[in-house]
């Protein structure tokens, strides 16, 4: 929700959120450092729409993988933490603009990125994928995707290697979440989905879902990092310590059992 990653390059559609973003940072809010947030609480936003990353569940608790991480790295920084959701094609620019302290939600480290909003060490991997419903079989390359119709998440390095590589020969269709694209895939109102691997390899374990992977070459993988404000090093550290932390302890890998799989290795 992939969300939940040499995955996703730039486009002028696909990355608006992101130029907005970077504008914003031109004039950044005062960024809260670890001292302010001892102080008060720990902001932390998803989108909630990036199953098994973070959603809502059937009784309205927000819930994933995502959320499980922010929970142990506040705990092992003695912080008190807020999770919420935000839209993600906005996600960035209101990190930057100073709603949320960082953001905890499975988001690719690009260079676009990185001149808004700073980094942590990684804290998993994943790529782009492609999926076409199992009656399909005039799809095995990109350049079957001519004429297509082809959908990806607003704002996220799919939807932008989708945009950047169409030049004109199909059209794309975006989506708020990996939920709704599976459903208008499902359903015949998208003909390929791209979208980042393990969130959909997880809802292949979890449901009955008539969709195949197609395997058209190299696609871009990138680290999903935790983002935070520009101008808070000493929150960055805290979380690349408690990222460490929760390694070694053994708290990461009980996290991935519970929502990737047990076994997964997931790095």
């Amino acid at each position: 929700m992939t969300h939940h990653n040499t995955l996703f390059r730039r486009s002028f559609i696909g990355a608006l959120a992101l130029f907005g973003a970077i504008s914003l940072a031109s004039l950044p809010a005062q960024a809260r450092d670890l001292p302010e947030i001892r102080d008060d609480v720990f902001r932390v936003a998803n989108s909630g729409a990036y199953p098994p990353f973070s959603y809502v569940d059937t009784s309205g608790n927000l819930i994933g993988f995502d959320v499980d991480i922010a929970e142990a790295v506040a705990d092992k920084m003695g912080v008190e933490v807020d999770i919420q959701t935000s839209p993600w094609n906005g996600i960035v620019a209101a990190l930057a603009g100073g709603r949320f302290d960082a953001c905890i939600c499975s988001m690719s480290a690009t260079e676009e990125r990185e001149k808004a909003v700073d980094f942590t060490d990684p804290y998993y991997h994943s790529g782009l994928s492609i999926w076409v419903r199992e009656d399909t079989d005039d799809v095995s390359s990109i350049a079957d995707f001519e004429g297509k119709r082809v959908g990806s998440t607003l704002g996220e390095t799919g939807n932008q290697w989708a945009t950047e590589q169409a030049e004109g020969r199909w059209r794309n269709q975006t989506f708020q979440g990996l939920p709704d694209m599976l459903n208008a895939l499902t359903t015949g109102r998208i003909d390929v989905m791209v979208a980042d691997d393990i969130p959909v390899y997880v809802a292949l374990n979890e449901d009955d879902i008539a969709i195949k992977q197609v395997d058209v070459g190299e696609l871009p993988r990138f680290p999903a990092a935790i983002a935070v404000q520009k101008g808070s090093p000493q929150l960055k550290e805290a979380l690349n310590t408690a990222l460490a932390e929760i390694r070694e302890d053994g708290t990461y890998q009980q996290i991935v059992d519970r929502w990737i799989g047990p076994g997964v290795e997931f790095n």
